[in-house]
């Protein structure tokens, strides 16, 4: 199950990165579907994120448990720096740019939802589901 789950992540990492290039989907600024700023660097992270998802999930149950306990950390990272000072931490922005004041409105929550949902279901199944279930035969 933990693999399947992984393909499910390789899916959907890749599918991201070929929706932000989808003809119609970005505005004028750049954002994907009027929220999402996703430049070259988000696009490197999600694709990596994918092909390691479909590595792992090839490989074993164990390595994909393990990627869902360690990919989960960046992501959770860039969530809170993204709600609470208005920076991503995956492109390097909470360096380039600085942390601003901490913003928790809703707009601000519902462009980081992605950010939260990932790291929180991948740390859920990497921590608590992968002790529930057994390896595939």
């Amino acid at each position: 199950m933990i693999q399947w789950l992984a393909w499910f992540y390789c899916a959907n990492f890749l599918f991201i990165v070929a929706l932000s290039h989808w003809p119609g989907l970005t505005d004028a600024q750049g954002k994907l579907m009027g929220l999402f700023a996703i430049d070259p660097v988000d696009d490197i992270f999600h694709l990596i994120s994918g092909l390691l998802a479909g590595i792992v999930a090839f490989k074993s149950h164990g390595w994909s448990i393990a990627y869902f306990k360690y990919a989960g950390i960046p992501y959770a990272i860039d969530a809170i720096t993204g709600i609470g000072f208005g920076v991503e931490f995956l492109n390097g922005d909470v360096f380039t740019e600085g942390l601003s004041r901490p913003d928790l409105s809703i707009h601000r929550i519902f462009v980081n939802t992605p950010h939260i949902l990932i790291p929180a279901t991948m740390l859920w199944i990497g921590y608590w589901l992968a002790k529930r279930v057994e390896p595939a035969s």
